[in-house]
């Protein structure tokens, strides 16, 4: 049965497989441990062929995720998946004693009572935690791919052999990485006698300019080497060296705004399969959405989170992985003029007023980044006054604000959001939409519905009728919050409108 139909069907009998990836320890080799909630075998021309699903599965999955971390408007999703529960009263699976889980496949799929497995359709792509065992109950703790997000974006290191591999001074140290467009980097000297400077570990679209105590370098003065991220000085400098420049172009073609590389970082850096594990739609979308150019340099070692939420949240973005365990992006907006799914006092179980923010009346957006502030020790005399007025500072902002708020709500605050826009026209544009966006009076809202599960995605925008809180007419909501209790048949939401 389709997925849709299932789930709609307040009749049907839902039912779930799973598929826990584990490694033998003592035979030293992987497996997969197979189950479901009421037994069932492949066919013959199923993959897997003529295999018995073991009916171990004793509570069904309840899934959690949210929008964005609490107290921040954009970045990571978060997610808390929750335990698969496995009968195991008769000791059959007491040989998972003996495997080893962290950072395994778990797959789980649901059908109905009449579904062969291949009708089965897959709601659930992460990583098992950890197993716990009691006597009769075995419970598998659940994660996303999120782990990855966790590691140093940049795993290359300088073997600190000499030439463009850097002296002992940056053995072990992580190769720069950069993306976008960026003001005033200091790049890494990797060839002291030689004056090499990297600043990007592959292929880059330009440097753009190369200063020297803030003076701008001839640039008859060194040489681009654009296919591995360097120059080199024809002389020797004492001076602080520092460089504009063009970012990350792999395969020939340069990424430069938010959409372009967050996805080659989930790829190319964070393991993912282009375009197998994207919601490559959402990426599509984000561009439309914005697509100013970014930049964002990282020369020391920076978790890949870190490097995903700056950019993220320089175009009021969120990202994370998705039910299904694709990667998806998106950009925080008002409720959509059209709802996805529309909830009356028939599917409302609770619904409960949250405490809201007091709107800003004024945005600040910081944008134009220099990522190397300069003090006088720093700067030759001979700098012009423009130059050094850039340098001394490490953001330029965009202020919008709005007329009225203050009249409505005396205390409202102002909203600072820091960026790697790149123009003032950008950041005053977006300053103008978060204003819009965080100054008008918003509501939350807690709701808990007795409906079928996996029938929304965070972001949707859904509609609530109800007798209170001037709910009457109906009014829209993002989902920003979502818990899916596939055992009871309900959904808990935090909305946002």
């Amino acid at each position: 049965m389709a997925l849709a139909d299932l789930v709609n069907d307040p009749f049907s009998a839902k039912r779930y497989l799973a598929e826990i990836g584990a490694y033998n320890i003592a035979g030293t080799a992987t497996t997969t441990v197979r189950v479901s909630d009421h037994g069932l075998v492949t066919g013959s021309g199923d993959s897997p062929a003529k295999t018995l699903y073991e009916a171990r599965i004793v509570e069904p999955i309840s899934f959690e995720r949210s929008m964005f971390s609490a107290g921040k408007i954009g970045g990571l999703s978060t997610t808390n998946f929750g335990t698969l529960v496995l009968g195991n009263i008769d000791g059959g699976l007491d040989a998972m004693a003996g495997y080893a889980f962290d950072g395994r496949a778990v797959i789980i799929k649901i059908g109905s009572d009449t579904d062969a497995y291949s009708d089965f359709t897959t709601i659930f792509t992460g990583t098992a935690d950890s197993i716990e065992f009691d006597d009769a109950l075995i419970a598998v703790r659940l994660k996303d791919k999120q782990l990855l997000f966790e590691t140093p974006v940049q795993g290359t290191l300088y073997a600190g052999s000499g030439g463009t591999e850097g002296g002992d001074d940056l053995k072990g140290k992580p190769k720069p990485l950069t993306f976008g467009k960026v003001n005033n980097i200091t790049p890494v000297r990797v060839d002291v006698a030689n004056a090499i400077y990297q600043v990007h570990d592959g292929q880059i679209e330009a440097i753009n300019a190369v200063y020297d105590n803030g003076v701008l370098v001839d640039a008859a003065d060194y040489t681009n080497d654009l296919t591995n991220g360097r120059f080199t000085l024809d002389s020797v400098s004492t001076g602080t060296i520092t460089a504009d420049v063009q970012g990350a172009k792999p395969s020939g073609s340069y990424k430069s705004t938010a959409d372009q590389i967050i996805r080659l970082l989930v790829t190319t850096y964070g393991g993912l399969a282009d375009p197998g594990d994207l919601d490559t739609a959402s990426f599509t979308a984000l561009n439309t959405a914005n697509s100013n150019v970014v930049g964002i340099y990282v020369s020391s070692a920076t978790t890949m989170q870190a490097v995903l939420d700056a950019i993220a949240n320089s175009v009021g973005a969120f990202y994370g992985f998705k039910r299904d365990g694709d990667f998806q992006v998106g950009r925080v907006e008002a409720p959509a003029v059209s709802a996805d799914a529309a909830f009356t006092a028939i599917e409302i179980i609770e619904l409960q007023r949250l405490a809201t923010a007091i709107p800003p009346y004024r945005t600040v957006v910081d944008h134009t980044l220099n990522f190397t502030v300069q003090t006088s020790s720093t700067i030759s005399t001979s700098t012009t006054a423009a130059r050094r007025t850039f340098i001394e500072n490490k953001y330029r902002n965009e202020t919008n604000t709005a007329a009225g708020v203050q009249t409505i709500h005396p205390e409202a605050p102002t909203l600072a959001v820091t960026t790697l826009l790149t123009t003032a026209a950008n950041a005053a544009t977006e300053a103008a939409r978060l204003q819009t966006l965080f100054g008008a009076d918003r509501d939350f809202y807690k709701v808990k519905l007795k409906t079928q599960p996996f029938t929304l995605e965070l972001n949707d925008t859904v509609e609530i009728t109800f007798a209170r809180y001037n709910l009457t007419s109906g009014k829209k909501f993002r989902v920003i919050s979502l818990i899916e209790d596939a055992a009871n048949n309900e959904i808990d939401l935090e909305l946002w409108g």
